[in-house]
């Protein structure tokens, strides 16, 4: 290979490089949180917003702690799971891309007491039917 093609070459390889780390779509914005709220066990939360990048990984915290699961679903929409709270209460969801860049919406997701499981609500609900059956 000659020494032009050789320049040619890393002058073409350099411009794809280039492409690939453009952002054509704009900033990244936040625009949604569905749902806001949910028991303290993890659940699966869909942050829509716009121009989150295929080519790079993002990582996700409800309060201090890390969601294990984040799915880029579309440059519209991630997917991520609530990671497990001990605590109840209103928490800022912070996302921090691998470039570097980080967002933050404050006070937007709010871990609720568990309700309690069908042991806890035994004998609870309508103790006895007119004629002294069960109603099911």
């Amino acid at each position: 290979m000659t020494l032009s093609a050789r320049i040619s070459a890393l002058l073409l390889f350099g411009a794809s490089l280039s492409l690939v780390g453009c952002d054509e779509g704009g900033e990244m914005a936040i625009l949604s949180v569905e749902p806001r709220q949910a028991a303290s066990q993890g659940r699966p939360v869909k942050i829509g917003g716009r121009n989150f990048r295929t080519d790079i990984g993002y990582t996700v915290f409800f309060g201090t702690k890390k969601s294990d699961q984040v799915t880029i679903i579309d440059p519209e929409t991630l997917l991520v799971v609530a990671p497990q709270s001990e605590q109840p209460g209103t928490v800022d969801i912070t996302i921090r891309a691998d470039n570097g860049d980080a967002f933050i919406i404050h006070d937007v997701f709010e871990y609720q007491a568990p309700a309690g499981g069908i042991v806890d609500r035994m004998g609870e609900g309508p103790e006895r039917q007119e004629g002294g059956g069960l109603a099911y």
